[in-house]
């Protein structure tokens, strides 16, 4: 990605950004400098090869954001792996490497395709050092997510990551462990403020989940003083912490959860089957919350999650 330069001069600019990881990868980068000065805004999409919602909306923004209108820079990467995007998959395919994206950052310049393509992209979000990070992802084919906008909890500047993700205008506030290896993480503990959306996901692009992206992303400009047609939202509420319930074996799963349903602790998540129908694992409430998250495909390995309940952060428990 050396050849991508945003400069400060009005107007937008539309590139192919190839990355030599053995395999090439063509990365779309999309990048608008407004006629006024101004902060860098970073915005991805398409980590996961499966999750539509953030690649449209960010191709809607670029759309319709007129450089006349902008203060700074505002740059997408909507499809960050081309390759799991071409193959419909969630990470890259086995006849590249087979690697998840999403757990591979800060990456390797010298390691397999996906190392490659981890380390180019921090490399460039690094390069531009933009005062915001934003990662949109959604609930893949594997998951059913309740829409929501989170930062990482101990890492950079909380107090500003917290304000972004007010700013964002989606309800439900989260806040997300560090975990090693994702993009948003490893932004954060480089001390760019950054956050993470999931939408509803499931196997679908649902309007009303491309419409909170792209209006999410348009807030976020106007609450960096970039976008200035009208003062960005500040939700209110709590950050909820969620905890994820794990499958005890593989096989097919019943759902008994319905994502944003009320919990109480012990109340039955999912069921997973074996081959004749036996009960082989379940899955219950850790505590009372409302479900946020649960599994779509009807097939699950072993450690997966079954489903994900959530609870203010101020409410007890680890």
């Amino acid at each position: 990605m050396d050849q991508v330069e945003v400069g400060r001069r009005p107007g937008t600019v539309r590139l192919l950004a190839t990355v030599d990881a053995g395999t090439a990868a063509e990365v779309p980068v999309i990048a608008i400098a407004g006629e006024r000065p101004g902060p860098v805004f970073v915005a991805t999409a398409g980590v996961h090869g499966d999750e539509y919602e953030g690649p449209r909306a960010l191709w809607d923004v670029c759309a319709t954001l007129a450089p006349s209108s902008l203060a700074g820079v505002f740059v997408a990467l909507p499809l960050c792996n081309p390759w799991a995007f071409a193959a419909l998959s969630r990470a890259t395919p086995d006849r590249i490497d087979g690697v998840n994206l999403a757990r591979t950052f800060p990456g390797d310049r010298g390691g397999s395709p996906t190392q490659r393509l981890a380390a180019a992209l921090l490399a460039l979000v690094l390069r531009l050092r933009p005062a915001l990070f934003l990662d949109l992802h959604s609930g893949g084919a594997r998951y059913r997510y309740l829409p929501m906008i989170g930062y990482r909890h101990g890492l950079g500047d909380e107090e500003r990551a917290r304000a972004a993700a007010r700013a964002f205008g989606v309800p439900n506030l989260w806040r997300l462990r560090d975990h090693p290896g994702t993009f948003n993480s490893e932004t954060a503990r480089l001390g760019i403020t950054t956050v993470g959306v999931e939408m509803t996901g499931a196997g679908g692009c649902l309007d009303e989940d491309v419409a909170a992206d792209r209006e999410g992303t348009l807030n976020l400009l106007r609450w960096l003083g970039m976008l200035r047609d009208r003062p960005a939202p500040e939700t209110s509420g709590p950050f909820w912490r969620m905890t994820d319930a794990t499958a005890a074996a593989g096989g097919y799963v019943e759902v008994h959860a319905t994502v944003g349903a009320a919990v109480a602790r012990g109340d039955p998540l999912a069921t997973v089957r074996s081959p004749f129908g036996d009960t082989v694992a379940d899955a219950r409430a850790p505590h009372d919350g409302t479900t946020w998250v649960t599994r779509h495909l009807r097939v699950i390995d072993r450690g997966e999650t079954l489903a994900s309940v959530a609870r203010p952060e101020d409410s007890g428990g680890g």
